[in-house]
């Protein structure tokens, strides 16, 4: 972390290879989770404002790839405003991140603050209509497979054929827009913008259930060149659908991550930040074991490269305990998603202005409890679909069976 070590740093913290002292649009994305997590709401405010802001016309609506901790650019990744890094999946990231630590943290600034609400607007609509090779509105390149130009997909090891669009680029344009699309009104968002983005989100969807199917083949496509569809493995652009979950939760989505299991078997990944983003693709799709095994291969990796331990601390809190943050104030769901003969217990979690911490023991128990801040309302998900929900009032300890049968095993006098 480098606030308060240099007065001329921004409030940040390492996000890129260590030996680049920087930090990334693309890991800033993936680690900002983790980063609320360990308290660092501001420096991930910082970080995100400074990329809304590099974002202009002259650039094409791109923010920059990366940053020095002072807040210049990096010289090795930007070099004028026709030649730097950049890569389709990012600015939507941010524009989703934006969102979910708005709701992690209630904080308006996440929202609200100039660079940030010009920057929202700027990439699902300037950004959109500035790249848009195949006149589709999902947003793409020209298929150069230069980074420095332009590319559809995070994927930097990608042969010939070059994508123009990709799997991994509209999933996350259209996981900005779903983001969006769910905000509640205590947000206070144009209204009208809300509903665009949850008419978009839809339309979206439907491109990619009917359009982006390969039923010869069992699976989605990675994206298209401007001759059509491109089948092949194409790492980020094969599990992105899932991490992000364009997928609908049908038989096509069982094969794809059936085709994704495979790939990984047969040609895993040279680099250790891949495998972040594979818990998050099997948990969102209730591939509990999948997922685990992934969590516990990257911590007995110990890599040093800061995904693996920000995304590590988001898999456990979050991922195991399928905890969640509604879209109205004060609600939390979770849902096990560990063994049946297992129990994990996480504590001391910012939720706007709660304090909460849960318990899952396997699939049978689950509690709650507020230590500081306001009551919350939490829906408890069991792995066979029911529900139970219940209000938990600051100082409450709240256990629910799975029968459903409720105690409240403290309450604060």
């Amino acid at each position: 972390m480098q606030t308060g070590r240099h007065t001329d740093y921004l409030p940040s913290y390492w996000a890129g290879l260590t030996d680049r002292p920087m930090f990334y649009s693309r890991d800033l994305a993936h680690q900002m989770l983790g980063g609320h997590l360990l308290g660092l709401d501001a420096e991930n405010l910082a970080m995100l404002r400074h990329f809304a802001a590099s974002a202009n016309e002259r650039r094409g609506w791109y923010p920059l790839w990366a940053f020095h901790f002072d807040g210049t650019p990096a010289a090795i990744d930007y070099h004028d405003d026709d030649d730097f890094v950049r890569e389709i999946p990012a600015p939507f990231e941010l524009v989703e991140k934006a969102v979910e630590q708005y709701r992690w943290t209630r904080d308006e600034r996440f929202l609200r603050v100039p660079e940030i609400a010009g920057f929202i607007r700027s990439t699902l609509t300037s950004f959109v209509r500035a790249h848009d090779p195949l006149g589709t509105q999902v947003a793409g390149e020209r298929g150069t497979g230069d980074i420095f130009q332009g590319t559809a997909t995070y994927n930097e090891v990608e042969h010939p054929p070059h994508l123009v669009v990709a799997a991994d680029g509209i999933a996350s344009q259209w996981a900005a827009h779903a983001a969006l699309g769910e905000i509640a009104a205590d947000a206070e968002l144009d209204p009208r913008f809300t509903r665009w983005n949850a008419e978009r989100t839809t339309a979206l969807e439907t491109e990619f259930a009917e359009g982006w199917w390969l039923a010869e083949h069992e699976r989605y496509t990675a994206g298209f060149t401007s001759d059509g569809p491109v089948s092949g493995f194409g790492l980020e652009s094969t599990w992105f659908p899932a991490v992000k979950g364009i997928m609908r939760p049908d038989d096509r989505a069982a094969a794809h991550l059936d085709f994704l299991s495979t790939c990984l078997e047969q040609s895993p990944p040279h680099n250790i930040e891949a495998f972040t983003y594979l818990p998050e693709a099997y948990l969102r799709y209730g591939r509990d074991e999948d997922a685990l095994r992934w969590i516990r291969f990257l911590a007995a990796s110990r890599a040093d490269y800061p995904e693996v331990p920000f995304t590590h601390v988001a898999h456990i809190v979050t991922g195991l305990t399928g905890l969640s943050v509604g879209p109205r104030r004060g609600e939390v769901r979770t849902r096990p998603h560990i063994p049946a003969d297992a129990w994990l217990e996480v504590d001391g979690i910012a939720v706007g202005t709660s304090t909460i911490g849960v318990r899952h023991d396997g699939h049978e128990a689950s509690e709650l409890w507020v230590t500081g801040g306001s009551g919350v309302t939490w829906t408890g998900t069991w792995p066979d679909g029911r529900t139970t929900r219940v209000d938990v009032p600051v100082g409450g300890r709240v256990r629910v069976t799975a029968d459903g049968t409720t105690a409240v095993l403290h309450e604060q006098k």
